[in-house]
């Protein structure tokens, strides 16, 4: 006689509850404190340890209760429903579940929860020819959540998840019955996030049994299907997060050369990306004090007003700050705003787990995921680059000249190399109807194979997120929209005042990042910070879509070559 199965959400409790009593402790002390009722019991398991208690609250009148009597009239008095539920914990070879029944899974407190658990099992168990919904949230800082379902089923290649940009929060598909020991002959559906959803066997024994197979999958290695689903992950137990801000909090009251776990470096908010460009000036608030900061912003900036936080812990302070994009060197004309916190890049290793910030949240990055991302960023690095772009001079702009950083620079490449080599076309624009009438930058230099070059300096190797994200908007523009390729070919032709024409049919097929980064610190995929070696592979990979090669060509710093260089 087969046994009956209903469907349930198992979670796996956390290392953060130190036993049982901890457990009921923080739940007694919230959610069941107005119960009418409760009991515990201690049912009797096969090799498992089992806790259980279920309580009943007081009838009150359904939600609907209030407006429908309104809209209808006087309601009978015995319109109420009975609040009941019940959880049970069960201890399996080490591991510990809970089940929740009725409003059971609310007493499941949020810190206990391991966030992770029902994820990880999926990504292990199912199909990957027969995932049947997936939920992700977009890394870029624009809040977006995008959810596919397929109710017949899809292969995890076909649905065009971002491997570098996007993090899957829930995933349903089909595993097979015989590798959860259960009886049924057709494929068992489950949906996996922070819980497993699936349907259950009532039976103790079936229970603990499948909870052991339960344990034996979520041990096992992650097929490579699905790698880069667990490759980072949003960090949700509380715990974790108080210590990850601790630490984040000691290193920003840190004295200037002290030799601190967690890397920092200064960012751009992702969604303000676009506008770094048309900044002279930042504005900085953190605590009560407003500070001007000319040029970029930079991690002192930042830094020197964390530390000056005595009433207020660092971390908070930065997240209730503010940071003021301005297009004037005074800082009155904003442009664009963001929290103070999106504003700073951290990374730092916590028994032997990596963690980094990005747009003011926690996430988890695996091992293998930033293997794979420096293996693919690394063949962004020639041996012998493919361009030979010349040193950055200490002074390349002529004298009395206003102009500064890049724009002297590039300026500085055409006139020494010539604009059959190297066209100038920083701070110009080609113009669509979709980018309004600015228009967008396609590049700082046109090569001498028509490469879009993109260059950028900074003294430190932080993030260049400004650089990827006008290499993106270019590329993609120049591929899919005929009026933008028109209008680059008008302005190649114009600003070269017809001594480069671009061939008919052209489209992008190369993307060079120029990077200027000081002289002892060599440019290298291990020397970016790991924010940025995940855009610059996330760039690599969406451009790689439409056949564009990406290369990144260090600049060192120098004396200036000689014009016949």
């Amino acid at each position: 006689m087969s046994v009956p199965t209903r469907s349930m959400t198992i979670y796996r409790i956390s290392d953060a509850m130190t036993d049982v009593d901890a457990c009921l402790e923080t739940v007694q002390g919230t959610y069941l404190d107005d119960a009418a009722s409760t009991s515990m019991d201690l049912p009797e398991y096969p090799d498992a340890d089992a806790v259980a208690f279920h309580w009943r609250h007081s009838p009150v009148p359904a939600p609907w209760v209030d407006a429908a009597s309104h809209l209808i009239g006087p309601l009978p008095d015995d319109y109420q429903s009975i609040d009941c539920g019940a959880l049970l914990l069960l201890g399996v070879d080490g591991e510990r579940y809970a089940i929740g029944f009725g409003g059971g899974w609310r007493a499941i407190p949020e810190q206990f929860k391991d966030h992770g658990f029902g994820l990880r099992f999926t990504i292990r168990a199912v199909d990957a020819d027969q995932v049947r919904s997936v939920v992700r949230r977009s890394m870029t800082g624009l809040g977006r959540q995008d959810a596919t379902h397929v109710s017949s089923g899809i292969p995890i290649g076909h649905i065009g998840l971002s491997e570098y940009a996007e993090i899957v929060g829930r995933l349903a598909g089909m595993v097979d019955p015989g590798d959860l020991g259960l009886e049924s002959t057709r494929p068992v559906r489950v949906e996996g996030s922070a819980g497993l959803r699936l349907r259950v066997p009532v039976s103790r024994e079936r229970l603990v049994a499948l909870l052991r197979r339960i344990s034996e999958i979520c041990a096992r290695t992650v097929p490579d299907d699905f790698a880069f689903v667990e490759a980072v992950t949003p960090v949700r137990d509380e715990w974790r997060l108080a210590d990850l801000d601790r630490r984040l909090d000691e290193r920003l009251r840190a004295e200037p050369g002290d030799d601190a776990p967690v890397r920092l470096a200064a960012a751009i908010p992702l969604d303000l990306a676009d506008r770094a460009g048309d900044a002279h000036s930042h504005v900085i608030k953190i605590g009560s004090v407003e500070v001007l900061r000319r040029g970029d912003l930079d991690l002192d900036a930042i830094l020197s007003r964390s530390r000056l936080q005595c009433r207020t812990p660092a971390v908070r302070a930065l997240r209730r700050g503010e940071v003021r994009m301005c297009e004037d060197d005074h800082g009155q004309r904003v442009i664009a705003k963001a929290s103070a916190d999106k504003w700073l890049a951290a990374a730092v290793r916590v028994n032997e787990r990596d963690y980094f910030l990005v747009e003011g949240a926690w996430y988890e990055g695996g091992a293998e995921y930033f293997a794979s991302v420096q293996r693919r960023i690394g063949g962004l690095f020639k041996p012998v680059p493919s361009l030979g772009l010349p040193a950055w001079p200490d002074r390349p702009e002529p004298p009395g000249s206003d102009k500064r950083g890049e724009r002297a620079y590039n300026e500085w490449v055409q006139d020494s190399l010539g604009l059959d080599q190297y066209l100038n076309l920083d701070r110009t624009g080609a113009r669509t109807e979709f980018h309004g009438s600015h228009g967008f930058e396609p590049c700082d230099l046109l090569g001498p194979g028509n490469e879009l070059v993109h260059v950028k300096g900074g003294s430190r190797t932080q993030p260049f997120s400004h650089m990827f994200s006008q290499a993106l908007v270019s590329a993609e523009s120049l591929c899919l929209r005929e009026d933008a390729r028109a209008s680059f070919r008008e302005l190649v032709r114009k600003t070269s005042c017809g001594r480069r024409e671009l061939p008919d049919g052209w489209r992008p097929a190369k993307v060079v990042l120029a990077m200027k980064v000081d002289r002892l610190t060599p440019l290298t995929p291990a020397t970016l910070f790991p924010n940025a070696q995940i855009a610059l592979a996330h760039l690599a990979q969406t451009l790689g879509r439409y056949g564009i090669q990406v290369e990144v060509v260090p600049i060192s710093r120098g004396d200036a070559p000689s014009a016949a260089a």
